[in-house]
């Protein structure tokens, strides 16, 4: 098993058929059907079942594809960390990204990040945390922008902006409570929708206040939360700075303390290995302060 090979799958698997991913790779047909085919005996089991119209991965080839598209974006950092040895901050910097973590990572300061370090590349790997974490511990990507509650085990972490939960929904979910910010009695029993990773934070936070918490859905991107809320269908327990993202809904503060979120710029344990990681941490630990944002505004007490 080699990188062509893994490359040659990876190719097939997501163009779907053998036409497409040979001009993807530049190369014609009969090598590239010559890699897959390698690999099948190699293995001793089918990865592409071949049809007329399309050609399809079979439960190992989707299962060898998605391990080999990590694989291979290991083997690119590996190969411009060395390339990068030498010729200063430049070459790609490959970064993670969640969704909620745009409004701390837009900001000024990586303005200035980018200003002062011009020849450097940044591409994004943008996906939920769980996602990250995994491309972060081997290597895929050299740094993540994380959102807390998450396991940092074999991670360093630098703390970029920190805030509090709130809940989001049309103003007609909110009819019957108090006005003020929300505990969680106030929402005890009615339908809410959560990011998943905020299940065991507040699951408990909702036992220590004796109220229910009702999770009808639990998803894994703070935007789905935000569309179900955005139809009625539930109160989204989400970042306040969802709001930001959360078009005519009401915005209303949670009272619970515990229920806060850190926004974080997490590494692997050791720290960066290439110019560009080791300049952007070096840059954001060098700053006084967290990277300021404006809180959305609030729905004003009746």
């Amino acid at each position: 098993m080699d990188l062509r090979q893994l490359e040659a799958l990876v190719a097939v698997a997501e163009e779907g058929s053998f036409g497409a991913a040979a001009a993807r790779l530049h190369l014609t047909q009969p090598p590239l059907s010559a890699r897959i085919k390698a690999l099948e005996e190699e293995l001793g089991t089918p990865l592409i079942e071949r049809g007329p119209r399309r050609s399809t991965p079979t439960e190992a080839g989707r299962l060898l594809a998605e391990r080999a598209r990590r694989l291979l974006l290991l083997a690119d950092a590996a190969k411009e960390e060395v390339a990068q040895l030498g010729e200063g901050v430049r070459g790609v910097l490959r970064l993670g990204l969640i969704s909620s973590g745009g409004p701390t990572l837009f900001t000024p300061a990586l303005a200035g990040f980018c200003r002062r370090y011009p020849e450097l590349r940044i591409e994004l790997q943008e996906g939920n945390s769980y996602e990250l974490i995994e491309l972060l511990r081997t290597g895929a990507i050299e740094a993540a922008v994380l959102r807390t509650p998450f396991s940092d085990e074999g991670l360093s972490l630098l703390a970029l902006h920190t805030e509090p939960m709130a809940a989001l929904a049309p103003a007609a979910l909110f009819e019957g409570l108090p006005d003020g910010p929300l505990h969680p009695a106030d929402l005890s029993g009615r339908p809410v929708a959560y990011y998943r990773r905020f299940d065991g934070l507040l699951h408990e936070t909702f036992r220590r206040a004796g109220a229910r918490l009702w999770g009808r859905f639990v998803v894994d991107d703070a935007r789905t939360a935000l569309a179900f809320a955005s139809i009625g269908a539930a109160i989204a327990l989400a970042p306040v700075s969802a709001g930001r993202m959360a078009g005519e809904l009401t915005v209303r503060p949670l009272a619970a303390e515990e229920l806060v979120t850190t926004v974080t710029l997490a590494f692997r344990a050791g720290g960066p290995t290439s110019a560009g990681g080791r300049a952007l941490r070096e840059f954001f630990s060098a700053m006084e302060a967290a990277p300021k944002m404006a809180a959305p505004k609030m729905a004003a007490p009746k």
